[in-house]
């Protein structure tokens, strides 16, 4: 009999605070690993309770799965919605090279079916979670230098609501990356060699947004300042490695 051996593991956690005052509005919890395939597996569990911009209170609990393959091209996902403690959503997607389907239950849209032409590779998929945010600027030419834009026209991602609290379903939004460059930072949970990038051509009203992005491949979320009404900063205050025996 073969002797169980755990999958290596990566363990992390953001925090969302405003910018200004230092105040915690959320958290993600996040773990990553890679298995025999090759495939790598992100779960999120994400916690916030923020004021929009339209002044309206907000609380919101997403958990999500997201698989993508070695180069970052979707496989399949899992994201489960609640607001104000309710469950208001669950969905499933799988992406192949050519089409991306979803099966999801709204309350307000009930059942939903959804099938769509893609070609591969895609930039990515959307949940939200903003490790996913760094898995979007994985394909990112890094190597046409400082300056380098490319705009993305048809963006997938579940939800065009701006903390991913709509849906589940099959979304689309355009949005496109600025290279601010190479860039060495030191948040709660260490120092990491960063790429920066700035998201330009938002088409979704979301407010302004730069990321830094672990530069070893992972893609791991370092940092992120978003201004306008959200006014906030997302920084890594926690990381592990756990290595299978």
């Amino acid at each position: 009999m073969t002797a169980f051996r755990p999958i290596p593991r990566l363990r992390g956690r953001v925090e969302y605070r405003k910018t200004g005052s230092n105040t915690l509005w959320g958290f993600e919890d996040w773990s990553i690993t890679r298995g025999a395939d090759g495939l790598r597996v992100m779960a999120a569990h994400c916690e916030m309770t923020l004021t929009g911009g339209d002044g309206a209170h907000q609380n919101v609990v997403r958990d999500s799965v997201l698989s993508v393959h070695p180069d970052f091209h979707p496989h399949d996902a899992f994201v489960r919605i609640m607001r104000e403690g309710a469950v208001t959503g669950t969905g499933w997607f799988r992406f192949t090279d050519s089409e991306a389907t979803c099966e999801s239950w709204t309350r307000d849209e009930g059942r939903v079916s959804q099938s769509i032409p893609i070609e591969r590779p895609i930039r990515g998929f959307g949940i939200h979670a903003v490790q996913g945010d760094g898995w979007l600027a994985s394909t990112f030419p890094y190597h046409k230098g400082v300056g380098h834009r490319q705009f993305f026209g048809r963006n997938l991602l579940h939800s065009v609501h701006h903390l991913g609290a709509t849906g589940p379903m099959i979304t689309t939004s355009g949005s496109g990356l600025d290279y601010v460059g190479r860039e060495t930072i030191t948040v709660p949970a260490g120092t990491f060699d960063c790429h920066h990038v700035a998201f330009v051509g938002l088409t979704n009203a979301h407010p302004p947004y730069d990321m830094w992005v672990s530069g070893d491949g992972d893609f791991l979320y370092v940092r992120g300042v978003v201004s306008g009404y959200m006014d906030s900063t997302f920084e890594l205050a926690e990381l592990s490695r756990e290595h299978g025996s």
